[in-house]
């Protein structure tokens, strides 16, 4: 019987600590404001804590509330989490990509239709970068900025760096040149120390990590198409 009392105590125990959910979007642009909702119900219509892993990710109005708006300012990747200020301590959190601000051909004068990068891990202290368009008209080059100032470079279409918990990667900036036009424009994201430390649930780790079809699903519709020349 005892023993019966004290797992019954176990599971109340370990529902009072529930992980919620944070909805809204994944995605912002720069500039971008959106709305984030919780479905953790707390004690009191202000009795919850929202807080953003930088001033790059802001919290508009009153952060006491289940219901906010976030503005994005800086590309990158910023955490947005919310607690209850109740017995329940419910805790959850969000990753949130910034990306830059969407440029026509038009606008960025060079024709250059990249427009993002993506990061996936290629083992624990490798990770690797790719442009969102898979052509051969354009010259890469990244710089990795990372926690110690220590600057990386690479002219690889698809790079890969070394990083440690200690010494993350804090910027990356990727310069595109048009071959035939000469002209470049340059895209970067900043990302916060929490990033790159993989998230988890229920045991699983959520952090994608790089295979070969990992380009395929990333590239614009239409780019899987192109010839196998255009492919690293």
């Amino acid at each position: 019987m005892r023993l019966l009392l004290i797992l019954a105590f176990g599971l109340l125990t370990a529902s009072s600590y529930a992980q919620c959910t944070i909805t809204g979007s994944a995605t912002l642009r720069a500039n971008e404001t959106a709305t984030y909702t919780t479905d953790s119900r707390a004690a009191c219509e202000d009795c919850y804590i929202w807080k953003s892993s930088s001033e790059n990710l802001t919290i508009e109005g009153d952060s006491k509330l289940g219901k906010i708006n976030v503005r994005a300012i800086v590309p990158g990747k910023y955490t947005l989490s919310v607690a209850t200020s109740d017995a329940k301590n419910t805790t959850c959190e969000k990753i949130i990509e910034v990306t830059e601000t969407a440029q026509t051909p038009a606008k960025n004068k060079c024709g250059v239709t990249i427009d993002d990068f993506k990061d996936v891990k290629v083992s624990e202290s490798v990770v690797s970068f790719f442009p969102n368009e898979n052509s051969a008209d354009y010259d890469y080059d990244w710089i990795a900025t990372y926690a110690n100032n220590e600057v990386k470079t690479s002219t690889d279409k698809i790079p890969q760096f070394f990083f440690s918990d200690i010494n993350y990667i804090k910027l990356v900036k990727l310069k595109i040149t048009r071959k035939a036009a000469l002209c470049a424009v340059t895209i970067s994201k900043a990302y916060d120390e929490n990033y790159w430390k993989p998230a988890t649930n229920s045991g699983k780790v959520q952090q994608r990590v790089y295979a070969p079809t990992s380009y395929s699903d990333y590239v614009k519709q239409g780019e899987s198409t192109k010839s196998n020349d255009d492919k690293q």
